[in-house]
């Protein structure tokens, strides 16, 4: 696969992705991504990017400024 920013080849890596909320900031550490080597665009796939959904879906629960979570798959949570 490849990058759809400059067209170079992507490989598998890890991210860490950010989310501004209104009432907080949400950090989740160690996403799994498609991260290009030459621009550094990261790419989700379709089941993480609906986990990272259901996530700041459960921070937003929370009554926080600041959430700092770890990746985890929704199966194998």
């Amino acid at each position: 696969m490849t990058c759809y920013a400059c067209n170079y080849e992507l490989t598998q890596s890890t991210a860490t992705y950010f989310a501004g909320l209104k009432s907080c900031m949400v950090i989740i550490k160690n996403v799994p991504c498609l991260e290009c080597k030459r621009c550094g665009e990261v790419f989700y796939s379709d089941p993480v990017a609906e986990r990272l959904d259901e996530i700041i879906a459960q921070v937003k629960k929370l009554v926080t400024e600041t959430a700092v979570v770890e990746y985890t798959d929704s199966q194998a949570a």
